[in-house]
């Protein structure tokens, strides 16, 4: 029997208040480390977060079968002490999921209908699941403007070096940061990286290097076990302050490595991909540019990011490009502190199956809910063109709301979904067919954000999706998707 959405919204709330304490706010949880917070010096702190969210989904009316609600739950508890320039961090965690759909995976090319499907395939098609794994096991040392992390961790791209303005660290948070690599912390169970981790800040300077490969996760929720992926990260970033003005410059690098012998995700036949378990070794080369600018009464802000990629996709030959515009708008004339921002985005997709060479932009760990709040599609094989509106109507509320334009870059390519590997037995990115067509979904969405104590965090989040002739190609002339989660967020 179905769960309805009301009812999982009414456990949501009765979970998080019998914890009572409380946490994050829920941007902040997308990809925050549950612990965050130095601890005091020479002392064992204790703390914790728990997460609890209801959602609900109807894929592109397709029937009943895509109509369902699910409860998950994700608490972390981590203890952690420094000593002068020595620190340590041990981090449990413990996934629960409650009512995923059983009935709502279709034969390809149909396939997994939202993430209730996602959730009860990774997990061994159990409808109720929990367990306990270590989530993160480091020992950090910091001296001289320099720190050095090994073990196991939580890592984010563009997130190297810290804004001085507001706004510019929204920017970054929200539109730079974890494009290519993050902890997927929107997920029900979240991914974390053993390896080591080396920072060096001198000023307005900062540079990065990370060698490290992904546990498993994300959806699955033995999120114990490392893969056979390998990545190595290296940056540059350095910010530049005036009176009106600051800037964000970063340069970088990637290689990322996939040797679990999986079945790759491409635009290929099914037989020639089954028969290509041939390593991909990718390397990806970019930088973004963030800047603020104050004139008068009014605060511009622009991003610029883009990434270029060459390497090897198993047996093919593999490059690929992308690239984001974007700029937004403050005034004071506007009620409520807000926030207009536009912008266009285009990664590369693959125009010819057959050609010896795969173009699909590669998008590797990421979090994709950042950049894709309506969870059904990623920056892969995308073109799309949105305006975002933020406001606070109230000092502990939060209104954001937006509208997505959605195309694929070649029709000749898949409409790509998921954020990277995070089993050893599926690739972690699944494609459907476009049927030739490259209008994917025109989205509308608004969450509302509400922290009414420092220790607690709530989040509503509604968005429909009209979808476009690539998804009445996939779904039999369907169209519209609807999706909603109450989130409770709570931590001490």
């Amino acid at each position: 029997m179905r769960t309805t959405a009301r009812s999982l919204i009414s456990i949501s709330l009765l979970g998080a208040s019998l914890v009572g304490a409380p946490v994050v706010s829920p941007l902040a949880a997308q990809g925050a480390s549950a612990a965050g917070a130095a601890p005091r010096a020479g002392a064992v702190q204790i703390s914790g977060t728990l997460r609890v969210r209801a959602e609900s989904w109807d894929w592109f009316d397709v029937g009943e079968a895509g109509e369902y609600s699910y409860l998950h739950a994700l608490a972390r508890l981590s203890a952690a002490q420094t000593k002068g320039a020595w620190q340590w961090r041990v981090e449990g965690a413990v996934p629960l999921m409650m009512g995923l759909p059983d009935d709502a995976i279709l034969p390809a090319p149909q396939g997994q209908l939202g993430l209730g499907a996602t959730l009860y395939a990774a997990n061994d098609s159990k409808r109720s699941v929990a367990t306990a794994f270590v989530k993160q096991a480091f020992v950090r040392w910091s001296g001289k403007g320099q720190a050095l992390r090994i073990g196991r961790f939580e890592f984010s791209d563009g997130a190297e070096r810290a804004a001085a303005d507001p706004t510019l660290a929204a920017v970054k948070a929200q539109r730079a940061s974890q494009r290519l690599i993050g902890p997927f912390g929107f997920s029900a169970v979240g991914r974390a990286f053993d390896g080591a981790h080396y920072s060096a800040t001198r000023g307005a300077k900062n540079f990065t290097l990370a060698l490290m490969g992904p546990t498993a996760g994300a959806f699955r929720a033995d999120a114990q076990p490392g893969l056979d992926v390998d990545v190595a990260y290296g940056a540059f970033a350095r910010g530049a302050r005036s009176a009106n003005t600051e800037h964000d410059l970063r340069l970088f690098g990637m290689w990322y490595r996939d040797g679990r012998g999986t079945v790759p995700t491409d635009n290929r036949t099914a037989a020639a991909r089954s028969a290509d378990r041939t390593e991909i070794a990718v390397t990806t080369i970019g930088g973004h540019w963030a800047s603020i600018m104050k004139v008068g009464r009014a605060k511009f802000d622009a991003l610029a990011w883009g990434a270029w990629q060459q390497g090897a996709w198993g047996k093919l030959d593999h490059a690929a490009n992308a690239i984001a515009l974007e700029g937004g708008v403050q005034h004071a004339a506007l009620p409520w502190g807000t926030w207009l921002r536009a912008g266009l985005l285009r990664t590369s997709g693959d125009d010819a199956a057959g050609d010896g060479t795969h173009r699909t932009f590669f998008q590797a760990l990421p979090t994709p809910r950042v950049y894709a709040r309506m969870p059904f599609y990623n920056l892969m094989n995308s073109t799309e063109t949105f305006v975002t509106a933020q406001a606070k109507p109230h000092a502990k509320v939060t209104l954001r709301a937006g509208a997505h334009d959605l195309r694929l870059t070649e029709r000749t390519d898949l409409w790509y979904l998921g954020g990277g590997a995070f089993d050893s037995r599926v690739f972690g990115f699944v494609g459907r067919p476009s049927g030739a067509a490259n209008s994917l979904a025109r989205v509308l969405d608004l969450s509302v954000a509400w922290q009414p104590h420092a220790r607690m965090a709530v989040e509503l989040y509604g968005a429909t999706a009209k979808g476009g002739a690539v998804v009445r190609n996939a779904y039999n002339g369907s169209r519209d998707a609807r999706f909603l989660y109450l989130e409770t967020t709570l931590s001490r």
